[in-house]
């Protein structure tokens, strides 16, 4: 049997499970899960899937392939932070996983304090940097851009909103997509990815966001800290756009590209969650 922990705090990728065609995987949780927000790729073609508030089982059927993977999300009940959990089952017909325990380490209120704290110094922060932007809107540069990102670290200190994407393609994994609203002119959209195979050690060397309708949205050019790293780090798109996407019920599409377009990453379908 295999245990895996899930808690808060920085993103990770999510964990993997291999399964086999004709054999049962079953998951043990060790909080309450929310059934009918279970979440799960391909969950018609399963030869068996049977879930309760506090396990799954799940017999795959001959008609998924080798390597092929899958998004398994489950939802807590009690509300508590993490509240749901992200798992890939993965095709292995010579390696399945038969039974997994999959347990929550809950946040501390203490955890909670310390991060109010953090974020009440992150808005100091950010005014006097939105004040600096504000001086510059005539004139955006590289120098606005690096000085406004730098504050920016790994909270979310100004009003924001989640973001999730329809379909990704390309050899990512997207942690988390914030939407973070800066001023009347400036946002920012915020992004912390894995990467799966050659796309390790990826750098994006230009973006582009349009609407539904394919209007493009000024922006600059994307900034990290550097290569993505599991979600260390995160890349920052500012957008200079009067009206705001993020407010609206409208999808977007994000498109990246590094060095030569050797490498891309599509997000689909991105909206507020």
């Amino acid at each position: 049997m295999r245990r895996i922990d899930v808690q808060a705090g920085t993103p990770v990728a999510p964990q993997e499970v291999r399964i086999s065609p004709g054999l049962s995987t079953t998951v043990f949780f060790d909080a309450r899960i929310r059934p009918e927000q279970l979440v799960l790729e391909g969950r018609e073609r399963f030869q068996r899937f049977g879930v309760t508030e506090d396990h799954l089982v799940l017999v795959p059927s001959s008609t998924f392939r080798e390597g092929e993977r899958l998004r398994l999300e489950v939802r807590f009940h009690d509300g508590a932070v993490p509240e749901r959990a992200v798992m890939v089952l993965v095709v292995d017909s010579a390696r399945a996983e038969r039974q997994v325990e999959l347990y929550r380490q809950t946040r501390s209120a203490a955890s909670y304090q310390q991060e109010v704290e953090e974020l009440r110094s992150g808005v100091l922060r950010l005014e006097r940097q939105v004040q600096q932007l504000q001086q510059q809107r005539s004139r955006p540069s590289e120098c606005s851009r690096e000085s406004l990102v730098a504050d920016l670290g790994d909270e979310d200190s100004i009003a924001f909103r989640a973001w999730l994407p329809r379909k990704v393609s390309g050899d990512f994994v997207v942690l988390r997509a914030t939407f973070l609203r800066l001023t009347t002119r400036w946002a920012a959209l915020r992004l912390s990815l894995a990467a799966t195979g050659a796309n390790r050690g990826w750098t994006a060397a230009g973006a582009e966001l349009t609407d539904a309708r394919g209007r493009r949205l000024k922006s600059l050019p994307p900034w990290q800290a550097g290569p993505v790293d599991d979600g260390k780090n995160p890349i920052v798109i500012l957008l200079d756009e009067p009206v705001f996407p993020g407010e609206g019920p409208g999808r977007y599409t994000l498109e990246m590209w590094n060095e030569g377009r050797k490498q891309t990453l599509k997000l689909e379908g991105l909206q507020p969650r």
